[in-house]
């Protein structure tokens, strides 16, 4: 197969880009079941998943909780119930369509989950703390062209 500029197109190694897949999210599970325990007195433990799923979709509404969560409307609703008694999310109606109701991340839940993310780039560095400049710059170059493809 030959690419825009003419030349011969190289498939890549399929099989390490799955194990990669593989290792990120065996390496972010653990890092959250583990994280969860900074958390547990706050949020249960489901409702703590269901978070770190739907964080970076906020601000959204409850079919889109369900969608990413796989939750019924009644578990989304339970989950969104449960968040803003604990002062993490906050419920507002959309300013255009009344029947819509926009779930959002409340201040005290947006520094909650800043607390989170500071505690996962300790734990993602502490993977790369070994790296030389080289290999550093390498990473970062491929990660670009990795996320920039999967964005298309």
């Amino acid at each position: 197969m030959m690419d825009p500029d003419g030349e011969k197109h190289i498939q890549p190694d399929v099989a390490v880009f799955k194990k990669m897949c593989r290792l990120l999210e065996f390496k972010r599970r653990q890092f959250f079941e583990d994280d969860w325990k900074n958390c547990s007195r706050i949020i249960p433990r489901a409702q703590f998943n269901h978070l770190m799923l739907v964080r970076f979709s906020m601000p959204c509404n409850l079919g889109n909780i369900m969608r990413i969560t796989g939750l019924t409307s009644a578990g989304a609703s339970l989950f969104v119930d449960k968040l803003v008694n604990a002062g993490i999310l906050v419920r507002q109606e959309d300013p255009e369509d009344r029947r819509n109701i926009v779930i959002s991340v409340s201040e005290q839940g947006q520094q909650f989950l800043r607390e989170i993310d500071d505690r996962l780039n300790d734990f993602i560095y502490a993977y790369f703390a070994e790296c030389s400049n080289g290999e550093l710059k390498c990473i970062e170059e491929a990660m670009n062209v990795v996320c920039s493809k999967l964005e298309q």
